[in-house]
Parts: C-alpha cells; sequence; structure tokens
C-alpha cells in the first residue's frame, strides 16, 4: 500500500514556515508521505529538516528589500489592493500547489494561502487550515492586524470584532478575486457569490467543516468560548516547532564571544533581530542598535535577516550573523529584542525569555501589545518611533525587572510542556480518517 501522501502550503516568511515544517516532520513520522509547498528561498532549509519540497513563486524577503515591499511595511497599499508582486505571483502560485497536491490525501494550508480553498475544491480533496494567528471570527477580540486583544468588550466592541473578521475575508476576495475566477474558469469549477466562497449556500462536502489549527498556545491567547458557535472544526494546538536533524554548529568565534558573554556576570547578553523585516536604510539602523547596545550596557548577538551584510564581531559588545537558529541562542541570552512577528514570538516564549518589541505592520503590534499584557514586555516601541534612547532604556527596563524575567520563566515552562505537533497531527489523522481519503 502506498504512503498516504499529504501536501502543506507554506507562504510567507520564514516564521511562517516554520510551524508549517513542524508540522510535515511530526506526519512523516506518522508514516505520511508530506510536501511543504513553499519559496525556493527555503528549499534548502525544508530538505535540512528531513522534508519533501516543492517550489512556490515568490520571495518574501526580497520583497521586503524592494522599494514596493518598503511602501507595504509602511501601510502605503489599501486594504483592498495586492501588492503588484504578490498578484503576478499568485496565478502561478495556484498551478503549482494544483501539481504538486496531485494524489494528495488532504491539502494543508497556511494563513496566507486561504486560496488553497480553491485549488482543493478542483481536486475534490479536503482542506486544513494551519495559522500561527486567530483567524475565526470571535467576539473577544478583532483580527490581529486590525487592533490588540482587549481585556474586556462591550456588545458594540464584540459586534465589531466579529465583523474585522468578516470584513478580511471579503476584502482577500475583492483583491483577488480576477485572479481566483479565472483559475476556476479554467478548471471548471462553479461560479461563486459576489463577496466569495463563505457565502455559497453550499459548499463541496469535502469544504463543508474545514478543521482550522491555531498553532499557537492556550496560555498566551486562551480560546474564546464563542467559537463553539462556529462552522468549523476549531482547535488551538500549542506552538509547533520544528526538530533539526543534526545539532547546530556555531563558528569558534561565536562560541567564544558568548563564553566571554557568560564569564561576565556584569554585562548582560541579548538577541537582538527582526525576522525577514526589512529597512530603508541599514547602514543608519546599525548605528542605532550599536548606540542601544552601548547606552544600555550589554552585549548583543545581532540576527542581521532583515538585510544587514556584515558578519563576525562588529564591535567588543556586538557579534553579527545572518542566521543563528532562536532554539540554540534564545536559552543562552538574557532578553530578546525583536519584531514580534509570530514565528519569533513563540521562540522567544518557549525560551522563557522577556521582550523588548519592535513591530512592523500587520499582526505584529498585537503580538507585542499582547506580551505587554503577559507582563514579559514593556510597551513597544513601533520601528518608525525607534531611536538608540528609547531602545536602550527598554533594555535597562527589562534586565532591571525581576517580576518580569520570572514571568517569562514561567510562561516558558508551560509552552515547553506542550506538545503542539502531537496535538496537531492527531488531529489531522482523524479528520483524514473521518472523511475516508
Amino acid at each position: 500500500m502506498p504512503t498516504p501522501k499529504i501536501t502543506l502550503v507554506a507562504l510567507g516568511s520564514t516564521g511562517d514556515c516554520m510551524p508549517m515544517l513542524a508540522l510535515a516532520q511530526g506526519l512523516l513520522q506518522a508514516g505520511y508521505q508530506p510536501t511543504v509547498v513553499t519559496h525556493e528561498a527555503f528549499t534548502d532549509l525544508v530538505k535540512s529538516y528531513g522534508v519533501e519540497v516543492a517550489p512556490l513563486a515568490g520571495d518574501y524577503r526580497a520583497f521586503f528589500r524592494s522599494q514596493e515591499g518598503q511602501r507595504f511595511l509602511r501601510g502605503e497599499f489599501l486594504p483592498w489592493e495586492q501588492a503588484p508582486q504578490f498578484a503576478k505571483n499568485l496565478p502561478r502560485q495556484l498551478e503549482q500547489v494544483l501539481a504538486a497536491a496531485q494524489g494528495s490525501q488532504v491539502i494543508i494550508a497556511g494563513p496566507l494561502a486561504l486560496w488553497s480553498y480553491h485549488v482543493a475544491e478542483a481536486l475534490n480533496l479536503p482542506l486544513i487550515v494551519a495559522a500561527s494567528l486567530p483567524i475565526v471570527e470571535t467576539g473577544l477580540f478583532p483580527f490581529l492586524g486590525f487592533g490588540d486583544i482587549p481585556t474586556s468588550v462591550n456588545p458594540v466592541q464584540s459586534a465589531l470584532n466579529w465583523a474585522s473578521y468578516r470584513l478580511v475575508d471579503v476584502l482577500g476576495w475583492v483583491r483577488d478575486r480576477s485572479t481566483l475566477e479565472t483559475f476556476r474558469e479554467r478548471h471548471q469549477l462553479p461560479a461563486l457569490p459576489p463577496l466569495g466562497p463563505r457565502y455559497r449556500a453550499h459548499h463541496p462536502k469535502q469544504l463543508q467543516q474545514v478543521p482550522i489549527l491555531h498553532l499557537y498556545s492556550e496560555a498566551v491567547i486562551p480560546r474564546p468560548a464563542d467559537w463553539a458557535q462556529s462552522s468549523h472544526s476549531v482547535h488551538v494546538t500549542g506552538y509547533c516547532f520544528p526538530q533539526a536533524s543534526q545539532p547546530y554548529q556555531p563558528s569558534p568565534d561565536l562560541q567564544n564571544f558568548l563564553a566571554q558573554s557568560q564569564g561576565e556576570s556584569s554585562t548582560p547578553t541579548i538577541a537582538l533581530g527582526f525576522g525577514s523585516m526589512a529597512v530603508a536604510d541599514e547602514q543608519a539602523m546599525l548605528q542605532l542598535l550599536l548606540e542601544a547596545v552601548d547606552r544600555a550596557n550589554v552585549r548583543a548577538v545581532l540576527l542581521a535577516g532583515w538585510g544587514l551584510t556584515q558578519a563576525g564581531q562588529l564591535t567588543d559588545r556586538v557579534y553579527a550573523a545572518p542566521s543563528i537558529p532562536h532554539d540554540w541562542l534564545f536559552p543562552q541570552v538574557s532578553a530578546v529584542v525583536h519584531h514580534s512577528g509570530s514565528g519569533t514570538t513563540a521562540a522567544g516564549l518557549r525560551a522563557g525569555l522577556p521582550a523588548i518589541t519592535v513591530p512592523f505592520f500587520g499582526d505584529q503590534p498585537a503580538w507585542a501589545n499582547r506580551l505587554t499584557q503577559l507582563g514579559v514586555a514593556p510597551p513597544p516601541i513601533p520601528i518608525q518611533n525607534l531611536t538608540a534612547q528609547n531602545l536602550a532604556a527598554a533594555i535597562k527596563q527589562v534586565l532591571s525587572n525581576p517580576t518580569m524575567a520570572a514571568k517569562a520563566r514561567a510562561l516558558g515552562e508551560t509552552i515547553r510542556a506542550e506538545d503542539g505537533v502531537n496535538c496537531a497531527v492527531s488531529i489531522i489523522q482523524a479528520y483524514i480518517d473521518s472523511v475516508g481519503w
């Protein structure tokens, strides 16, 4: 009997790809044949974890560094506008996923690839959605790109919160409608209502109750009670982290830098990086960060994936590297400065670290404010307001706050005790068995 095949669609940044890679590892261990369809920039990364990969058009890191990407990060596109590079890639992405998913039992799509619904319909396959942020409507908080998670809501706020999810859905359909309708016509799928598939009178049988897996911890965002009213099967699995097939081998220079840091008890070491984000002036940002490190009297490992080209020991206080696995680095530092993307946020929380958050766009401000609510970070510093002075002050505040450190350690213990991958794989297996594919 052939090994059952599952196709996972991971569109976006490294932080979007890693949870899907973790699911693929879990499915591989459970006896399935997973293939991660993701950007060619991640091909070597996926293969390094022992998982098959298929190409997907686009490169988010390159996009964020482009002039168009900088406009996107500054919020200069209207909600219903599609960035031209994204619009150009979507037709090809649809066909790439269609080709990769041939012979699969199910398609698992990330939150930026919800258009996989149309591919699943074309192939008569069931669909599962796996998201690193809440995507099911609730009255308790809005879609995270629209606002924060409040501590309480009144009836009007609750109604607006519900509406924010519908609005995101409709705006996404309006933005991509022409491309998706062309795809559906090409593959002889029926026309959809003017506001998109959500408003169909009848979904195809295999798409009527799509399981939605939220790949984060309930200790970070508790499950809303009103999700019980959803027409879908909604789950919160816990965070999903991939397991490297080989231990990370740091350079001797990095090992020496950290050894020196650990030997200087009066000078804490922090990690500092902005993930896949990009800045307009990389050298100016580097000088700002170096000054902040000096002002805060700390040492720092600078994760330079946001565009910095320098590597190695930049000063007595700062070591820079393009990429270091978070699960290796974070346990060796006292705090982390990051952009509050979902992936880096998860890694910092698992390590039990307090954070200094510098959100750029999208759901990042909401995650940043959530860390403040949880008592594991000071108020965020939006990227447009970042200075060496306020960053240094925030670093000092975090490192001199034992209560914040204790809360971060306790939350880290809770998250490390969870097994999001095993939980998610169990749900996926049960669903596949129930639909008889």
